[in-house]
């Protein structure tokens, strides 16, 4: 029979947007033991309480966690914030095409540096939020006649950086002549993506 114990851990936490973060993400991640929280203005005191096998590896994950959103709401030296591509899907709510995405915050003169799982931004937390909200909205309003997920990429950056509507951008496509019918009456790219939004993106200056 496994031993029942108990182990606390305190954290600095910086602010309270910080300490909501860190504790939902704790909550909802974080299944092996049971987890009481405290949260007082500088710090939160976590207490851990399972199977003693399970506690070690529950603290790292909060541990993780904690230097994660550290990452998402303090920009480093540089004025980068870090993003993990699986984590923020999981605190968003939301799945989203990274592609596009990073296209989207370069065109808007965020920086962004793509590495595996993972990408630097100078995009503030919040404002990253409020993209990836627009992001899903404007995907969900793309139409049947989009055929494929490369044209509907070039759509959807095109929508959004240039703050005009998914009618407008598809007929700036039409106009830069990167598309064409199929036999569905179906539009598809017949260039490849970064050459049919740079195209597209001309037009639209």
């Amino acid at each position: 029979m496994a031993r029942w114990t108990a182990k606390e851990m305190v954290l600095k936490i910086n602010s309270t947007n910080e300490a909501i973060l860190f504790l939902d993400a704790v909550q909802k991640q974080i299944k092996i033991v049971d987890i009481f929280a405290d949260y007082y203005p500088g710090s939160v005191t976590i207490r851990f309480e399972g199977a003693k096998e399970n506690l070690k590896n529950a603290i790292e994950i909060a541990k993780r966690i904690h230097q994660i959103v550290n990452g998402m709401l303090y920009p480093d030296r540089d004025d980068f914030y870090n993003y993990e591509i699986e984590f923020l899907s999981k605190v968003t709510g939301k799945t989203f095409p990274i592609k596009p995405l990073i296209q989207i915050l370069e065109i808007k003169g965020y920086e962004p540096q793509r590495e595996e799982g993972v990408f630097y931004s100078k995009i503030k937390y919040d404002s990253l939020l409020e993209l990836i909200v627009l992001i899903d909205k404007v995907m969900s309003e793309i139409p049947y006649e989009v055929a494929t997920s490369s044209l509907r990429d070039v759509i959807l950056v095109m929508a959004i950086t240039k703050n005009i509507t998914i009618e407008q951008a598809i007929a700036t496509a039409k106009k830069a002549k990167v598309v064409e019918e199929d036999e569905l009456n179906r539009l598809k790219l017949i260039v490849e993506p970064a050459q049919a939004l740079e195209k597209s993106l001309k037009i639209t200056k």
